[in-house]
């Protein structure tokens, strides 16, 4: 029977309820609120949170261990361990990522436009603890023992706190699935004094926008760096003599 209408449905899915849990640990994990080395709770105990059976549970890790997200354990410390992303990545992600550059893209743009409109709106919604939440994450990030995962995990907890300061939770929800999908590919960005360096007072330009209340000043450093990150991740995944070929064609 041909489409009486003139708009279409979504097809049903057929998704398992294994496969919602796997998608949240999974987006838990690359937002690295489940930091590496992390010890999940029992089978037993997600259970009783996610409300299903132990099988169902044991399906959704086993697609994460699949993934090289987790590892179990045997023995006296044994259990379901986080793995680092950013150690991993690299063997991971690289060339997963480099063919699906074209979607990634879309992430991207999709991130100009929610990203700087989320600083916008926390210019003027941003509270006292949140901005002393983002200076704290700021000064953490640049302490010589930082390791590269932490740095990592304190990237996305400013950018998270920022769209939460946007008071929407519509942004908020976006930015958090939008980081889901880059996190792998920022996760393949070198890391070393320099780049800390950049990536401090780039965010520094951010919160003190903020604390000025300076909504346009906030949306426009905010969609300079979101940019840049692009522009560095595209030049992290393809070889120079590509890039070169590419504006030697434009």
């Amino acid at each position: 029977m041909s489409n009486p209408f003139s708009f279409h449905f979504e097809k049903v899915s057929t998704k398992k309820v294994s496969e919602f849990i796997r998608e949240q640990l999974e987006e838990a994990i690359i937002l690295k609120e489940l930091m590496s080395e992390e010890q999940l709770p029992a089978e037993r105990d997600l259970a009783e949170m996610f409300d299903v059976s132990r099988i169902t549970v044991r399906e959704a890790l086993s697609a994460l261990e699949d993934k090289g997200l987790i590892e179990k354990r045997v023995g006296a410390k044994g259990g379901t361990f986080v793995l680092p992303l950013t150690a991993n990545s690299h063997k991971r992600t690289r060339e997963e990522i480099k063919r699906g550059w074209a979607q990634m893209l879309k992430v991207f743009e999709y991130r100009t436009i929610i990203e700087p409109e989320a600083a916008f709106l926390a210019a003027e919604r941003i509270t006292a603890g949140e901005l002393v939440l983002l200076h704290n994450y700021m000064e953490q990030s640049i302490e010589p023992d930082c390791t590269r995962e932490w740095f990592r995990a304190l990237d996305v907890k400013f950018h998270l706190t920022i769209a939460k300061a946007s008071g929407n939770p519509y942004c908020e929800r976006a930015v958090r699935q939008i980081r889901t999908k880059i996190n792998p590919a920022l996760d393949l960005m070198p890391y070393d004094e320099r780049i800390r360096s950049v990536n401090y007072e780039v965010h520094m330009e951010i919160l003190e926008a903020l604390k000025s209340r300076d909504s346009i000043r906030s949306r426009d450093t905010m969609k300079r760096h979101i940019e840049f990150s692009a522009d560095a991740i595209y030049a992290r995944l393809v070889p120079e003599a590509e890039v070169h070929e590419r504006n030697d064609s434009q």
